[in-house]
């Protein structure tokens, strides 16, 4: 079984094999590619080329096209600083937003993004997942407004708006998966999501059926969040996966997320903190040995965050060696 079927197999609740990994590399790719990322994704071929050259480095299950929350932040207006050669960027201001209907063509950094996207479907797609990310409809909106939800009803419809293009330009790109990156707003994603609930219910039903309408999956990324609050989340907008970022799991944990995962029918993504080797370490163990005993077919591991660019690369090499081996 090749790395694409695992994956798909895992949102399915169906892996019986291996568990997949699925590491957020963005930083580090453009390190791999010995360019600075600010110029790696100006470029569709150095962009392709970085993600795929990470891949073939390392030899993960999923390559995840980016793992940057501004780019539809600036698209309607959100001004964006790069810290240095290989950080991913942050939103500074968002004082100049307009609210307006905005068009992804007219964002150069979204055109080269889809190019980059397109050329690794096609070079690595059919041996190892290729996963679209974009920013979710709570995270975007509060981007956008900050402290101001004078205008919020219009905000989420343009935020919409922007992101069923984007999903749809993704699922033509026969991505197999699409992240949404909601991690953003940490523990406070939930409240976000609850003062909003019905419009914001409206997007999720709209972006998920149109990616599953290509087949493919939809993810929420979240972070610091609440199991016991997994199940009135997946109740309102039914994901096929979360990825529980920020946490860390004992065996009773991880008993608990394989009931939500069998009842739910919802994958779950269990974060490994690449940052703190002697932490990962520690968890890795933890959920190793749970998953050598019980089996879920629903997990999968991830990166908690971006994978760093300057982490001595034999401990990720340690790492999937292990994995893989399982």
């Amino acid at each position: 079984m090749n790395s694409n079927t695992a994956f798909r197999d895992t949102i399915k609740l169906m892996n019986r094999d291996r568990p997949v990994f699925v590491p957020f590399v963005y930083g580090l790719a453009a390190r791999t590619g010995q360019l600075p990322l600010q110029e790696m994704v100006s470029d569709a071929s150095y962009y392709a080329h970085s993600l795929e050259e990470a891949y073939e480095l390392f030899k993960y299950d999923g390559i995840v096209n980016h793992y940057d929350a501004t780019i539809e932040a600036e698209v309607f207006g959100c001004e964006v600083a790069w810290p240095d050669d290989y950080a991913a960027p942050s939103v500074t201001d968002c004082s100049q937003v307009e609210l307006r209907e905005v068009n992804p063509e007219e964002s150069y950094r979204i055109q080269v993004l889809l190019e980059a996207t397109k050329r690794t479907v096609m070079s690595k797609g059919k041996d190892v997942a290729v996963i679209g990310t974009l920013t979710g409809p709570v995270s975007l909106v509060k981007t956008l407004l900050g402290d101001n939800n004078g205008n919020i009803e219009n905000a989420i419809s343009l935020a919409k708006n922007l992101l069923m293009r984007l999903v749809r330009s993704l699922g033509e790109l026969r991505v197999d998966s699409v992240f949404f990156r909601e991690d953003l707003l940490g523990a406070g994603y939930r409240d976000e999501l609850q003062s909003h609930q019905k419009p914001y219910t409206d997007v999720y039903t709209t972006l998920f059926n149109l990616i599953k309408h290509y087949n493919g999956s939809p993810v929420l990324i979240v972070k610091d969040f609440k199991m016991d609050s997994i199940a009135d989340l997946h109740r309102i907008i039914t994901p096929s996966g979360l990825v529980l970022l920020g946490k860390k799991f004992s065996e009773d944990d991880l008993a608990y997320l394989h009931g939500l995962s069998d009842s739910l029918k919802i994958s779950i993504g269990l974060p490994l903190p690449l940052k703190d080797p002697p932490e990962l370490w520690k968890q890795f163990a933890v959920i190793s040995q749970y998953l050598s005993k019980h089996r879920p077919t629903g997990f999968f591991y991830v990166s908690d965050g971006d994978v760093p660019y300057d982490m001595p690369p034999e401990v990720l090499h340690d790492l999937i060696a292990k994995i893989q081996s399982a």
